[in-house]
């Protein structure tokens, strides 16, 4: 069995070289999805918060946010957005009594330890509070389709998707043992994008980022010609897995 994502820390750290690259392609959560998730609580951490994209809008919609995140090139554009951000990573950071309605992980949920992080969330959320996991995946969709998907893997280890987070299952028997009932909602969304725009936005993830720059300008030629002139559409279904703390 290959490490967990959360272990390999120069792909977790991969993402300030390209912080202004990632504030810039990688797309926001729906609104829809904000809204539902601005609900659960006024009081909030958002942990891994990168460029504080999922803050902001917590912030727009009336909460009080406090993020912790790893990166200081990251948290430097967060801290732009008037984000509050302590720097260090989750596993690291001392709440120093606090607790919290709602936690967030916006797309970083699989860069934290399972375990150590839901014993942290025992402590630190209220009881009645929430925690939300938030993906936004819909860029890898055509990832699914020849020939773009044999380009990928002939840059990419065979064992890097598994990786990316735990499956559903392990998530939910975490939390469920833990006293939180699960639910998943979700919000399909469908763009028509440029090839360049996707391609842009697909060199600020991780699994690209830790790639040599003369690989880099080859993937991206390769994934160039396999697409073609495009656009490109992209389809996906950003996902809120909700827990609630019972006990």
């Amino acid at each position: 069995m290959s490490d967990p994502l959360h272990a390999d820390r120069t792909l977790a750290l991969s993402f300030g070289s390209e912080a202004e690259s990632y504030e810039q392609h990688r797309p926001d959560f729906p609104p829809e999805m904000m809204d539902v998730v601005a609900a659960l609580g006024h009081r909030v951490l958002d942990v891994g918060s990168g460029t504080g994209k999922a803050a902001r809008a917590l912030l727009d919609r009336g909460c009080s946010v406090l993020a912790v995140e790893p990166d200081v090139h990251m948290a430097t554009i967060a801290r732009r957005k008037h984000v509050v951000v302590e720097e260090g990573t989750f596993e690291e950071w001392d709440p120093r009594g606090r607790v919290f309605d709602l936690v967030t992980f916006a797309r970083s949920w699989h860069w934290v330890d399972p375990r150590t992080a839901v014993d942290t969330l025992t402590r630190i959320v209220v009881p009645g509070g929430h925690v939300a996991l938030m993906t936004h995946e819909a860029s890898w969709s055509l990832f699914a389709h020849e020939p773009v998907k044999s380009v990928v893997e002939r840059y990419v280890r065979p064992d890097d998707t598994p990786r990316r987070r735990p499956t559903d299952e392990r998530t939910v028997a975490l939390f469920t043992d833990a006293g939180f009932d699960v639910r998943v909602e979700e919000f399909p969304t469908t763009t028509v994008v440029p090839v360049d725009e996707w391609l842009d936005a697909m060199f600020t993830y991780s699994r690209f980022l830790v790639l040599s720059p003369e690989q880099k300008v080859e993937l991206r030629r390769d994934l160039a010609e396999a697409i073609g002139a495009g656009p490109v559409t992209v389809e996906g279904t950003p996902r809120a897995v909700i827990t609630h703390r019972t006990r």
